[in-house]
């Protein structure tokens, strides 16, 4: 047992060290700048309505949405997000909003309060796995293993690790959610007024976290019945009261969201997208090996997160033939009614709602703690140790990986930041022209000198801001003294390419950035056609 708990407190070391270690090394991307916009108390259309009328500005100007201003209070942060981002709770942007005044607005100090939510999940995970296995079968020394390789598993998990160095609420929700379960199950044991009012007050924050939190309720209701087997007793008729607690504390939210449904549509309009059932597939075995290995994309890589998916199956049926129902079934809940509900939706109405982990962090928590179980209960048997030794191992292995990267997948967009700046930075005179989406924009102005000259007319996506105004006009009259002229489109359409060759005197060649795709171009005099002024440049110089 002490062998068991050293070597999983190294693993938890190790874990810890990674989440708090060049925070700032990866891009800070799309998404992030958002939860930077709202929590400094701004609007996207703010944005395009003070770019879209203005003549060249710098890198300086954009950034000031990224940072809190004194006239932006925290009504400003729930604003913003009930009339663009509905679907995102105001909890964790609350906390942001306070954090960034305190602490600081940087990279490093916006990914420091979810690297603090991820480390905080480690005692969360402890109580969990303490209230399903010890506190119910007393049998400490057996089950204070399964304890202490859930928090293990977890510190050195790919997947917590991702999300612990993001600034976005993703860190938060998997604590709450731990909590309000473990916080569930000491309800039920202890069964008092002060055990199930935590037990609301958690779900509460969870709900004020991510909306999502609505399966996991569902989760917690369906075990708990099934426990009374369909029963109105005490302990049902208490869990009841708790949980309308926390659905009347969360109504005034809940109502803002039944008003903004088509704004909730229009900006998650992606998970609409169909996909065919093998390219869902695909999507969720990846999603499953992740959880535990997460390196590349080779095939040794996929034969590795093919056999955790095996392993995953094994972890299942040892858990349920082995435990008592109460243990079982509340990790079968947790993992199969978030799944169940989102792919189901997928499968008959198409879309890809299942293929997006972050929704489904409930279901890998229960998919951890059955690993765990089978893990632990392996560990006295010399012929089969070694698997809980590769999975741990394997996990340390892709968290190293991750810390010396400067992206991976769940920062789709932006990835090659880094190498437009080094491109744009090498210009003695460079202008940046651009109508790109504002969260590109503002991505883009974390690697970009502040003093950086723009020319933008930021497009919108969670606001129906029109852009008044297009740069191709503008670029008939760009100013002489800039000697490199830089096209910033991430994502481009061959109409959007042959619209600007059509109206300007320029071609437009695109430079390689990294990405698959590029997402920066340079400007270049078509033959045919002469500046006087470079000409007289060329000349001089010649001379």
């Amino acid at each position: 047992m002490r062998r068991i708990v050293s070597v999983s407190l190294i693993f938890i070391g190790l874990g810890l060290c990674f989440r708090f270690a060049h925070l700032e090394r990866h891009v800070y991307w799309y998404d992030e700048t958002f939860t930077s916009l709202r929590s400094a108390g701004y609007t996207e259309a703010e944005i395009v309505e003070q770019f879209s009328q203005s003549s060249i500005v710098t890198i300086a100007a954009l950034q000031t949405f990224q940072q809190p201003h004194p006239r932006r209070q925290l009504s400003d942060t729930w604003h913003s997000l009930a009339v663009e981002d509905t679907q995102h709770p105001p909890l964790y942007y609350s906390l942001s909003y306070g954090w960034m005044r305190w602490v600081g607005h940087s990279v490093f100090a916006m990914r420091l309060l979810p690297a603090i939510f991820s480390a905080l999940t480690f005692p969360s995970v402890y109580w969990l796995c303490w209230e399903l296995f010890v506190g119910r079968t007393r049998k400490e020394t057996n089950q204070l293993q399964v304890t202490w390789m859930a928090v293990a598993l977890v510190a050195v998990s790919p997947f917590h690790l991702l999300y612990a160095q993001e600034a976005r609420q993703y860190s938060l929700w998997t604590m709450t959610t731990v909590l309000a379960t473990a916080s569930l199950l000491r309800a039920i044991r202890v069964n008092s007024t002060v055990s199930w009012s935590i037990y609301a007050v958690t779900l509460t924050a969870s709900f004020y976290t991510f909306l999502f939190t609505g399966l996991m309720a569902i989760a917690h209701g369906l075990y708990l019945f099934s426990l009374a087997t369909f029963r109105l007793s005490h302990t049902v008729v208490a869990y009841l009261v708790a949980t309308l607690l926390a659905v009347v504390a969360f109504l005034p939210w809940l109502w803002t969201v039944a008003t903004q449904v088509a704004q909730i549509r229009t900006v998650t309009g992606w998970t609409e997208t169909t996909r065919s059932w093998t390219s869902l597939a695909s999507s969720w075995a990846s999603m499953l090996g992740r959880l535990f290995y997460d390196r590349s994309d080779t095939v040794v890589d996929r034969l590795i997160q093919s056999g955790i998916i095996v392993l995953i199956g094994v972890a299942f049926y040892h858990l349920i033939r082995q435990t008592p129902k109460p243990i079982w079934l509340l990790v079968v809940m947790i993992t199969g009614v978030p799944i169940l509900a989102l792919i189901i939706p997928d499968l008959l109405l198409g879309g890809a709602r299942s293929t997006a982990p972050r929704y489904l962090i409930p279901a890998l928590l229960g998919i951890e703690l059955a690993m765990a179980h089978f893990l632990a209960s392996i560990l006295c048997n010399r012929r089969w140790r070694w698997i809980t030794v590769a999975i741990l191992a394997g996990g340390l292995v892709s968290c190293l990986t991750i810390h010396q990267a400067s992206t991976w997948w769940i920062k789709p967009h932006n990835s090659d930041n880094v190498a437009i700046a080094q491109l744009v930075n090498q210009a003695v005179s460079p202008l940046l022209i651009s109508d790109a989406e504002t969260a590109d924009l503002l991505s883009l102005s974390y690697v970009l000198p502040a003093n950086t000259p723009l020319f933008i007319r930021p497009r919108c996506y969670t606001c129906n801001q029109p852009t008044t105004k297009e740069i191709n006009p503008f670029i008939l009259n760009i100013p002489e003294k800039y000697t490199d002229i830089f096209l910033f489109h991430p994502r481009p359409t061959k109409e959007w390419r042959h619209s600007i060759e059509h109206l300007s005197a320029y071609t437009i060649q695109p430079l390689p950035s990294g990405g698959s795709n590029p997402s920066l171009w340079q400007l270049k005099f078509k033959a045919e056609l002469k500046r006087p002024l470079l000409q007289k440049r060329n000349n001089t110089k010649d001379d």
